[in-house]
C-alpha cells in the first residue's frame, strides 16, 4: 500500500504556535524546538492560554498540564467548548506524569499528543510538525469531542466500539465540517479515509 502524501497546510510566516509553561526556562526550551516552524506566542497561566488563544487563533498549541488557575486538563476542555473554529485548535501537552491513567485522562479531554517530561527535544520536534502538517480528523459522541486517538488501544479505551451513525459523527480535519469520503476536495489526500469505513461514515476503523 503506497504512503499518502502529507497535506501541507500551513507556511511558517503564517503559523502561530502558543507555548504555554509555568517555567521560563520551559517556555524557551520548547521556543527552541518549534523555532522555523511559524511564530512562537509564550504565557504562563491556563487562564491566559485561553485568553491569547481567543485573541491570537494559534494553529497549535504546547501547554504544560501543572498551570496556575486552569491546569492543562482544564484548558483543553474549554477549548473544546469553544466555537468558531477555537475548538479544533492542535494540543499537544506536556506532563511530568507518564502514568496509563494520566494519558487516558488528557486524551479524553482532547488532546493531540500527550509528550512525557523530561522529552526529547527531537520527538517533540516531530510531534509539532506531524499535528501541523496532518490535522487529525475530529470525532463527537454522546460523551467526547476531539482528535480520533492515533493509537488503536487508546482509540478502544477512549471511543470504545462506535458504529451507530446517531451516537457519532466525524469531522473533517481540514474543513471541520461533516466528513463525507465521497465529496471531499482532498481526493486521495482525504485525510479522513483512514479512518472512516466506505459503507458507514461515522464507524471508526480498527487499525
Amino acid at each position: 500500500m503506497s504512503k499518502r502524501p502529507s497535506v501541507n497546510l500551513h507556511r511558517p510566516n503564517s503559523t502561530t504556535i502558543l507555548v504555554a509553561d509555568e517555567q521560563a526556562f520551559s517556555r524557551r526550551i520548547i521556543r527552541s524546538v518549534v523555532t522555523g516552524l511559524g511564530r512562537v506566542a509564550e504565557c504562563r497561566t491556563g487562564f491566559e492560554v485561553i485568553e491569547q488563544a481567543e485573541q491570537l487563533r494559534p494553529n497549535l498549541i504546547i501547554l504544560g498540564y501543572n498551570l496556575a488557575g486552569l491546569d492543562g486538563l482544564e484548558v483543553t476542555q474549554l477549548l473544546r467548548r469553544a466555537e468558531g473554529g477555537l475548538q479544533y485548535t492542535p494540543i499537544i501537552m506536556i506532563s511530568g506524569f507518564p502514568t496509563r491513567a494520566a494519558v487516558l485522562g488528557a486524551v479524553t479531554a482532547g488532546v493531540h499528543e500527550y509528550v512525557a517530561r523530561p522529552f526529547s527535544m527531537k520527538t517533540l520536534r516531530a510531534r509539532a510538525e506531524a499535528v501541523l502538517a496532518m490535522p487529525r480528523p475530529f470525532v463527537r459522541t454522546r460523551v467526547y469531542f476531539g482528535p480520533v486517538p492515533r493509537a488503536k488501544m487508546v482509540r478502544s479505551e477512549v471511543l470504545g466500539r462506535i458504529g451507530d451513525s446517531a451516537m457519532a459523527s466525524m469531522i473533517c480535519g481540514v474543513h471541520h465540517g461533516r466528513a463525507d469520503e465521497r465529496q471531499c476536495p482532498l481526493g486521495i489526500n482525504c485525510l479522513c479515509k483512514d479512518y472512516v469505513r466506505p459503507a458507514r461514515q461515522a464507524e471508526i476503523v480498527e487499525l
